[in-house]
Formats: C-alpha cells, sequence, structure tokens
C-alpha cells in the first residue's frame, strides 16, 4: 500500500492572506495562488513521471515546495526534469489565462535564494564543478546576499515578512546540513554506483566529494575507493 503524502499550508499564508484581505488585495492574491499551485503541479508531474515519492507539498504565501522521497544521489538530468516543469506548466497556465502576474512569479521562484528554483538550478550546476557539500555552503552564502540586496532595494510590510521567512529557512537548513551530508555518504556506501569521472581528494576530508563522480583519497602516498573511507563510517 502507497504512503499517501501531505499537503499542508503553512501559517505563514494565513497571515499574508488575512493582511492583503484587509487591504483589499484579496482577489490578486487568489490569481497569483492559482499560477503556484498550477506552478507546482509541474513539479508533481514530473516527480511522479521519475517515480519519485512524495513526502508532502507545503503551500507557502510566496509559492509551494515538493518535498521527495528520492535519492540524495538521484541524477542531475532527473533533478533539472522535474524543477523545469515547474515554469514549463507555468508557460501552459498562462497560455489558458494569461496575467502579468506570471511574469513576476517566475521572476521571483528563478532568485537564488534558497529554496526557491533559482536555488535548485544553481545547485545543479554547482554539483558539476563543486563539491556536494561547499556547493550547498555557496548557496547558503548567495541566498543571503540576495535577500539583503532584495530588502534593501524594496523595503516594504510584504518582502519583510516573506524574506524574513526566507532567511529563517535557510539558516535552518544550514543548521542541519552535516545530518543531509551524513545521509548522503551512506546512501553513497549503500549503492556505490559507478560513474563516468572521477575525483581525487587530498587527504580523509569527505567534504571534498562529488556527487556524480568516484571519488578517490589519497592518504600517506596511499589510494583508497570512497567505499574503503565510507566504510570506516560506517562498518561498526
Amino acid at each position: 500500500m502507497k504512503k499517501r503524502f501531505k499537503i499542508v499550508i503553512h501559517p505563514l499564508y494565513y497571515v499574508v492572506t488575512f493582511i492583503l484581505f484587509l487591504t483589499g488585495h484579496f482577489k490578486t492574491f487568489s490569481i497569483y495562488t492559482s499560477i503556484i499551485l498550477f506552478h507546482e503541479l509541474g513539479h508533481v508531474f514530473a516527480g511522479l513521471i521519475l517515480k519519485w515519492p512524495i513526502n508532502r507539498i507545503t503551500i507557502y504565501p510566496f509559492g509551494c515546495m515538493t518535498t521527495f522521497n528520492n535519492k540524495i544521489n538521484s541524477s542531475s538530468i532527473e533533478e533539472f526534469l522535474v524543477l523545469i516543469y515547474g515554469p514549463l506548466f507555468q508557460i501552459l497556465f498562462y497560455m489558458i489565462y494569461p496575467t502579468i502576474y506570471h511574469k513576476y512569479i517566475l521572476f521571483f521562484n528563478l532568485l537564488p535564494i534558497y529554496p526557491l528554483d533559482g536555488s535548485k538550478l544553481l545547485l545543479i550546476i554547482f554539483n558539476k564543478f563543486i563539491s556536494f557539500y561547499y556547493s550547498h555552503v555557496l548557496i547558503y552564502i548567495i541566498s543571503y546576499i540576495t535577500i539583503v540586496v532584495l530588502l534593501i532595494k524594496n523595503i516594504n510590510l510584504m518582502g519583510i515578512i516573506v524574506f524574513t521567512y526566507l532567511i529563517y529557512d535557510t539558516y535552518r537548513y544550514m543548521l542541519i546540513l552535516n545530518n543531509y551530508m551524513y545521509k548522503f555518504y551512506y546512501e553513497r556506501y549503500l549503492l556505490r554506483r559507478k560513474y563516468r569521472k572521477n575525483n581525487l581528494i587530498i587527504g580523509n576530508n569527505k567534504h571534498k566529494m562529488f556527487k556524480e563522480k568516484n571519488n578517490y583519497f589519497v592518504i600517506d602516498g596511499k589510494y583508497y575507493k570512497e567505499s574503503i573511507i565510507l566504510g570506516k563510517m560506517f562498518d561498526k
């Protein structure tokens, strides 16, 4: 029996809805919500095609986020397909219901801020040239810089509410990065996949491991496969 996923409405969504209702912008917010839901339907559709199990769908005032139970070591091609189907579905919705709000939502969603699609796209690119761990660290730094710049240029109540939450969410995820990396290592240890490219690491710094490469460690002049290094973590 398949596990059912949850649809969660974040409390911040109710706060923003109430504020916009009081200020006479509820109709606009309703249109905005319909667009972000259709956008997210694209991500869900691609995930289902790729057989990524869905954990939950969270609705925020600035967009939706689908949490999949896919493998951390999923291919970048699969990740890109899930990512791009959101904008593609939104373009389809634009053909049915053209409105200026589509442009605003696409622009906002492609900002390099975690957990928006723009940050996910950057992460896919960074993973090709930077280790998995440091790709995440770089995303967090860029997220904070982008938020500060946007707040300076456009200080208003809604912007403060939304970007304050994004700062919090980015900070919260940074706190669990070590746990996320532990799962990344354990998954690689169990799967033991072979990749076309190799990555050579001097020393025992596992933070330098690449996602879609075979990682080899050079320690005291000897070469070790990543399975050997990771085995010391888990074979206890």
